[in-house]
């Protein structure tokens, strides 16, 4: 199992991502790179610097380009510490209605970073993924999830045993999105505890994790293509299941 220690750094950049930091850790923060033209609107973030003298830069676009190696950065970079994360059996012993996202191998930053924000909008309880590198923990899936990583905890995987084992001692049900068959996602009641796999883009999931399902899911639409983006088909299941908890 791969934990996330409290004294990594990482580079933050864009403008939602870096707002919903600055308003939910603060105290993580521990430099601001901001262009003349972000003064203005990044001066809260400014102020809490030269408060906490923190250091911060204020830098012209091709800088600033040069720091986050991007050019969509918004105006605004920040060096900060990584937010810890939870054990995994803490984050499956959440109380209440539960859906956890598990991944196999969706190592696109920017489809981890759309999945976050989206599983920020639906409430998910938090993310599980296994990749060969900490893919959440990268700059531009922050950027992608526009804020999304500051609400939902995302837990970077060397292995599902452990993850099985809690989902079976809890009570999860696990599903998994197929675009060839499966009960339609309009007739899937979600149980109280839902444990939802998606696989990467081309290969899918693999069949140790497929032989593992309690069911599985597809996402009506027209046929004209043959199945959706990976986080466009997470945003549509978890519409369902956010509408069923209304």
């Amino acid at each position: 199992m791969k934990h996330t220690k409290k004294n990594q750094e990482m580079k933050v950049y864009g403008r939602h991502a870096c707002q919903k930091l600055f308003t939910k850790r603060p105290e993580d923060i521990i430099r601001a790179y901001v262009t003349q033209d972000g003064l203005f609107e990044f001066k809260d973030i400014v102020r809490h610097c030269v408060e906490k003298k923190l250091a911060y830069h204020v830098v012209d676009k091709e800088e600033l380009d040069a720091v986050t190696r991007a050019t969509h950065h918004e105006g605004i970079a920040l060096v900060v510490r990584t937010n810890k994360v939870p054990e995994v059996k803490d984050l499956m012993a959440t109380k209440g209605r539960v859906l956890i996202l598990a991944l196999e191998e969706v190592e696109n930053p920017h489809n981890l970073g759309a999945i976050m924000r989206s599983a920020a909008h639906f409430g998910v309880t938090g993310i599980l993924y296994e990749a060969k590198v900490p893919v959440a923990l990268t700059s531009s899936a922050f950027r992608t999830a526009e804020g999304g990583a500051e609400s939902v905890p995302a837990i970077h995987l060397d292995s599902w045993v452990e993850v099985f084992d809690h989902a079976k001692r809890l009570g999860y049900k696990t599903f998994a999105t197929s675009s060839h068959e499966g009960e339609s996602l309009f007739n899937t009641m979600f149980p109280e505890k839902t444990l939802l796999f998606i696989g990467a883009e081309a290969e899918g999931l693999s069949d140790r994790i497929l032989k593992k399902m309690n069911g599985l899911l597809s996402i009506p639409g027209t046929g004209e293509v043959e199945s959706l983006n990976v986080s466009n088909a997470t945003a549509s299941v978890l519409t369902e299941w956010y509408r069923q908890g209304l």
